[in-house]
């Protein structure tokens, strides 16, 4: 994935080509040494995700278009603009796509934890 901080672009991540994340908030908590982040991420039309997992919890806002999510072996399920979903910590995340083959997916993902950690990890 393509990360924007401050108008800066580092390289992408292997298996999320054409994704795209910026991040909008970083506020760090006091006495925890963790922060809240909130990065707003563009899928590119049909994008798919690679498996993945997430080592914390963390809620996802869809601002446009339609995800299909999945974790373990759960059955995947859509979500719409305006629908949230949580991304749940150390379960693969079996399948996250972007449903539409001509628009891009936009959602919001929110989540705490140590700064400079991954919120998103190979299997």
């Amino acid at each position: 994935m393509d990360e924007h901080i401050d108008g800066q672009s580092s390289a992408p991540q292997a298996g999320f080509a054409g994704v795209t994340r910026k991040i909008l908030e970083r506020l760090p908590l006091p006495g925890n040494h963790q922060e809240l982040m909130v990065v707003e991420v563009t899928y590119p039309p049909g994008g798919v995700a690679p498996l993945h997992r997430h080592p914390v919890a963390g809620a996802i806002y869809i601002v446009e278009g339609v995800a299909e999510s999945a974790y373990g072996i759960d059955e995947p399920r859509q979500y719409r603009a305006g629908e949230t979903l949580q991304d749940r910590a150390d379960l693969p995340h079996t399948l996250f796509r972007n449903c539409d083959p001509e628009r891009p997916l936009r959602f919001l993902t929110i989540y705490v934890l140590e700064p400079g950690r991954s919120y998103t990890l190979e299997p």
